[in-house]
């Protein structure tokens, strides 16, 4: 939580609070230290976690950090239906033996500047369309008054974007991942630098676990005889939502993208479900380049 991290050890009947401070956390990482737990597991907590994870991992601990959701659901699924932080502790070292989830690994102080350049424009950009849809509804004498948010708030996303190109720019590590996704068509700067930032994953994974990890991945519905509608559940949001406009341009630009699109339409698929089939396939084309270090290459047929 803000205030303080609660720690619970697995069969050992230990449990203990410490500050959410620096020393608090150091204190932590010396107990974890001798302790040599086989897994420390952190769940999310809205951005209080960065710090507790980031030491524990620094010192060599084997951390990873889950979606409180999930384990909210196998608590359930164990019979735990009260919630209190100590209960919440423990239930993390069950999920922790149980479910084994993916070591935590962390990013670059680049990559960290570049999360935060990233996540900055995204609520400029909540408030700008807040701003915008404020202005229709605001009486004419105070108009100008939320023009010059609107235009303040336009004049620091244009800098924040330069500041994204910049820190592109300025790691070698990116500069040919840079060239090799920008050679596609749909993908522009914005979409290279989330790719980037929020999904190292990429060129690293199948084409299948990549898709599920960015939330692309139909999930089935079936039961019986019933063969439900196919679903993409979860994921990495901010990344999604980056791919989906790349693809809507990709439809139009990309040969690859833009054929398929249009065969999907014609097989009469509606225009919501072709587009994220294409979002599938566009991140599959992205990884393989990636993968391969090879740039976009438009097959002789399209």
């Amino acid at each position: 939580s803000k205030d303080r991290v609660e720690v619970a050890v697995l069969g050992k009947r230990q449990e203990r609070q410490v500050d959410n401070t620096q020393a608090g956390i150091e204190k932590l990482a010396q107990w974890m230290q001798e302790l040599q737990p086989e897994l420390i597991v952190v769940e999310a907590t809205g951005g209080y976690q960065r710090a507790v994870v980031e030491a524990l991992f620094w010192v060599g601990l084997p951390v990873a950090l889950v979606n409180p959701a999930r384990v909210r659901q196998f608590a359930r699924a164990d019979g735990l239906l009260a919630k209190t932080d100590r209960l919440d502790a423990q239930g993390l070292a069950e999920f922790g033996k149980k479910m084994q989830p993916r070591l935590y690994e962390s990013k670059s102080e680049a990559g960290k500047q570049l999360s935060a350049l990233l996540v900055r424009r995204r609520q400029l950009e909540e408030m700008l369309k807040a701003g915008q849809s404020r202005l229709r509804t605001t009486p004419q004498s105070l108009k100008s008054s939320v023009q010059k948010i609107i235009a303040c708030l336009k004049e620091e996303k244009k800098s924040l974007e330069k500041q994204i190109q910049h820190c592109l720019a300025e790691q070698r590590t990116w500069q040919e991942q840079t060239e090799i996704l920008d050679s596609a068509p749909g993908v522009g700067m914005l979409t290279t630098a989330t790719l980037l930032a929020e999904l190292p994953e990429l060129g690293k994974l199948d084409r299948k676990k990549i898709a599920a990890l960015v939330g692309v991945a139909p999930m089935n519905q079936d039961s019986g005889k019933k063969r439900g509608r196919r679903k993409t559940k979860g994921g990495r949001g901010g990344v999604r939502s980056v791919l989906y406009m790349a693809t809507l341009v990709a439809t139009r630009l990309n040969p690859v993208i833009r054929a398929q699109y249009q065969h999907l339409l014609k097989r009469g698929k509606e225009k919501k479900v072709a587009l994220t089939a294409c979002m599938r396939k566009f991140l599959t084309i992205l990884n393989a380049m990636i993968r391969d270090r090879q740039p976009f290459r438009c097959p002789a047929s399209a």
